[in-house]
C-alpha cells in the first residue's frame, strides 16, 4: 500500500524525539528538523491569521495589513529556502486599501 500525503498516521513530537535519539544518520536528523521547522512556521502563520482577524474585528485595518504583509514575506522566504519559485515580491506591489464594508460593497463584485 502506497502512502499518500493525506493518508498516514501523524508523527507526534514525542515520536520525533524518540527517532532523533534512535537514529544518528544526518539525513534522518535533517528530516526531523524540517518537520519541526514546518510545524513552527505553521504555528506562526496561524497566530498571524488570528491577529489579522482580531484586528479586522476591531477595525484596525492598518494593523491587519501590516501583519499580512509580514506573514506573506516570511512565507515567501520559506518557499525560497525550500527551492520553490513563484509568488509576488512584496516590494514591487502597489498596495491599495481594501474596500470598506461600510461603503456598500461586499467584495463579491
Amino acid at each position: 500500500m502506497a502512502l499518500l500525503p493525506d493518508d498516514f498516521e501523524t508523527v507526534s513530537n514525542n515520536e520525533l524525539r524518540r527517532i532523533w535519539g534512535e537514529f544518528r544518520d544526518p539525513d534522518v536528523r535533517r528530516l526531523i528538523l524540517e518537520v519541526h521547522r514546518a510545524r513552527l512556521v505553521m504555528s506562526d502563520a496561524h497566530a498571524d491569521a488570528l491577529n489579522v482577524m482580531y484586528a479586522l474585528w476591531d477595525k484596525k485595518d492598518d494593523e491587519a495589513l501590516k501583519t499580512l504583509k509580514s506573514q506573506i514575506e516570511r512565507l515567501q522566504w520559506e518557499k525560497d529556502r525550500l527551492g520553490a519559485r513563484g509568488g509576488l515580491i512584496l516590494s514591487s506591489i502597489r498596495w491599495r486599501e481594501p474596500p470598506s464594508l461600510s461603503d456598500g460593497r461586499n467584495g463579491d463584485e
